[in-house]
């Protein structure tokens, strides 16, 4: 009895450490009371470890929608390792009940395990801004038709609100003060559910028309340079961002010299153009067109391209006008000593020509 039973440890051991027991079936997600809103696509994947050729797993539940079974063997321990995939593409309340996976040989169930599904009912508004009649203040709010709620958490790109000064959170409702069109885009009102450690995410819209900031006045480059342009929108839902120079789309060819990069969640909003040449240079515009709103905003920029050897030129001139000017200055210079030399010679002879005059009168005074 005490070798089966040591047996008995030995072949749990060597289970465990592969994973779940041999038989045990594991369903994901794990959590046993799964919440979904209407429309959502559900996934329940059960999977077991079986020693026992021709076992299979299947599903039973309120409406089974479609399921997929595969077969694969660890090659370590040859057991057989089966996953059943049930898919309910759009979940609505007749989804809604318990779905139970059964390992089963024969007809003869060998393990199994269930999950609950509920729909999530969501009663939400959200808040649309207008810059032509601002508010104090946006409410956001959210209530679901589930009666053992915790608390609700508001959050926003994975940022808790809670602890920030600029938001007020108070029953199921978040205030948001000054709103701007900065602040537009999805609020999660994070719903606990008590004896639970899963919890509801309520998604909740603040939108905004598209607005395009204002460029630079102008951009002034130097041939070969790399350009960068990045076209800042903000509002919500998204708009789609298109470029045009001189008012003709800009034509963005895989591999060339011009290509687009998203910019803070905008396809095509970061626009770079390597090596520009003059043929770049002119008036490049990003418009920014929201379907949801079904109006767009634009702002345009103007772009030049100098030559290379632009910088040079003007340090070109400045040293011809210095080669001139001391050119000017030598010749000046050069003339006014001859000038002066030639000065100084006829002083030089007129002194000689008085003191020869002066020699001859004296030698006339003397003969007489």
């Amino acid at each position: 009895m005490a070798l089966y039973f040591e047996l008995f440890v030995v072949i749990l051991g060597l289970s465990l450490i592969h994973g779940e027991t041999v038989n045990s079936i594991v369903i994901y997600p794990k959590e046993e009371t799964l919440l979904y809103r209407n429309g959502t696509m559900v996934v329940l994947s059960c999977q077991v470890r079986s020693k026992e050729n021709g076992t299979e797993l299947k599903w039973e539940g309120s409406v089974v929608m479609s399921t997929i079974n595969s077969l694969n063997v660890d090659p370590e321990t040859k057991d057989e390792l089966l996953t059943n995939n049930l898919t309910i593409t759009s979940f609505k309340s007749v989804n809604s009940g318990v779905y139970t996976c059964k390992h089963v040989n024969r007809n003869a169930v060998l393990s199994q395990a269930s999950r609950t599904l509920k729909l999530v009912t969501e009663t939400k508004e959200g808040f649309t801004f207008n810059e032509a009649n601002k508010t104090e203040s946006a409410n956001l709010s959210c209530n679901i038709n589930l009666p053992n709620v915790k608390n609700v958490t508001w959050i926003k790109n994975n940022i808790d609100l809670s602890d920030k000064s600029h938001y007020i959170e108070e029953n199921n409702t978040l205030t948001i003060k000054n709103p701007e069109r900065k602040h537009a885009g999805t609020y999660i009102a994070r719903f606990f559910i008590e004896g639970s450690s899963d919890h509801y995410d309520c998604e909740v819209d603040f939108t905004a028309p598209p607005h395009v900031d204002d460029f630079e006045k102008a951009k002034n480059l130097i041939q070969d340079d790399n350009m960068e342009l990045q076209c800042k929108v903000q509002g919500f839902p998204h708009a789609v961002v298109t470029w045009y120079k001189d008012d003709i789309e800009l034509n963005v060819t895989e591999g060339g010299r011009v290509t687009l990069m998203p910019l803070n969640g905008y396809k095509n909003a970061h626009l770079k153009i390597k090596s520009v040449e003059f043929s770049d240079a002119g008036e490049y515009e990003c418009k920014a067109y929201s379907a949801y709103f079904d109006v767009s905003s634009s702002k345009k920029v103007t772009v030049r391209v100098k030559d290379k050897l632009a910088a040079l030129w003007p340090f070109l001139g400045i040293v011809g006008e210095v080669i001139i000017l001391c050119t000017i200055i030598f010749i000046y210079e050069k003339r006014r000593n001859k000038r002066a030399e030639q000065e100084e010679i006829n002083a030089q002879e007129a002194k000689n020509s008085e003191t020869k005059a002066g020699l001859r009168r004296r030698e006339k005074r003397s003969e007489n």
